[in-house]
């Protein structure tokens, strides 16, 4: 008997004041193929969106007002949620970036880059889903044989 491999569809979620980075950012998902995606200008709007849906990626603009709650929130509801922060170049250190699942971007932002991040985080959530997954049937293959 093989086991059904059910692939979710990645949700992201980008919360950015800016109307140029948000539609920047709503473009790159639809060149990446993305199609799960959330566009919110505050923290406020985010905390409301991951109340409402779970989310794999959380894309942020690290100055956001409230940064800190959202955050925490997001790190309750999903340990493994991963993030890519937006920094204004060499204003801001990258004092979060430190976070597990965690990277980030400097604007303005290069589509290359933020191409680059966001396959890398999709990949390492799908990986770490799989490897979840190899360990729950591996458990239950234990208790079965055992």
């Amino acid at each position: 008997m093989r086991a059904k491999v059910v692939e979710r569809r990645v949700r992201i979620l980008v919360v950015d004041p800016e109307d140029w980075c948000r539609d920047f950012l709503a473009s790159v998902m639809r060149l990446c193929g993305l199609e799960e995606y959330k566009m919110v200008a505050s923290a406020a709007e985010a905390l409301q969106a991951l109340e409402e849906t779970t989310f794999d990626l959380l894309i942020a603009d690290l100055k956001l007002a409230q940064q800190q709650r959202l955050l925490e929130s997001a790190r309750d509801r999903d340990p493994t949620m991963r993030f890519i922060f937006m920094l204004q170049k060499w204003s801001q250190t990258p004092r979060t970036v430190f976070l597990e699942h965690a990277d980030y971007v400097f604007k303005p932002l290069s589509l290359d880059e933020i191409v680059r991040k966001i396959r890398d985080a999709i990949h390492q959530k799908n990986l770490r889903r799989a490897e979840e997954e190899i360990r729950r049937l591996k458990q239950t293959a234990f208790r079965i044989l055992g």
